[in-house]
This record gives structure tokens, sequence and C-alpha cells, in this order.
């Protein structure tokens, strides 16, 4: 999960620092820096800025889906050629 330390953490999206009292959202790191929607990943804004953003929508959608993929994930994996091929084929979308 993102780090936030409020009254530190900068809010991406307005410039501004995340007070104490803030709503906050954050993400955890599960999009790969080459993505076009990186700079979601990782990170944390203040609830209002991120939802006035124009991206929430679709960042919103692809953290259910990255959680969904995990969640549904098989169990019965045992070695890293397999655990690997799933995973380079389950989350394609991410690329």
């Amino acid at each position: 999960m993102a780090l936030i330390i409020k009254g530190k953490t900068i809010c991406p999206l307005c410039g501004k620092v995340i007070r104490a009292d803030a709503n906050v959202v954050a993400f955890p790191a599960f999009l790969k820096k080459s993505h076009p929607l990186a700079k979601y990943s990782d990170a944390a804004f203040h609830k209002e800025c991120f939802d006035k953003n124009g991206d929430a929508q679709e960042i919103t959608r692809l953290f259910e889906r990255y959680n969904q993929i995990w969640k549904d994930r098989p169990k019965n994996l045992t070695n890293h050629k397999d655990i690997n091929a799933w995973g380079k084929s389950a989350f394609a979308e991410f690329e």
C-alpha cells in the first residue's frame, strides 16, 4: 500500500499536503511503470481530488479487476514455471 504520512505526503493530483483530517484514497503498487495509469499505483490522493479526476472510474475498475484475479488465483500451482505462466496470462491486461 502507498505510504501515507498525513501532514507530509503530497497529493499528486493537486500538489497539496494530505492533512491528518483528510479523507484519502490509496493504491498499492499494482501497475507497471509503463502502464498509462501508473501514476495511481503505489500512491495516495485526497479523496476529493481522486473522485473529481477523469481517471477515477477506470483506475477503480482496474484495481477491482486486479483484486479479483488474485482472489480467483489457482491454489494448486506448485512450481515457479507454472506460477509465472499463470501470472503472465492472468495479468496480461495490465501490460
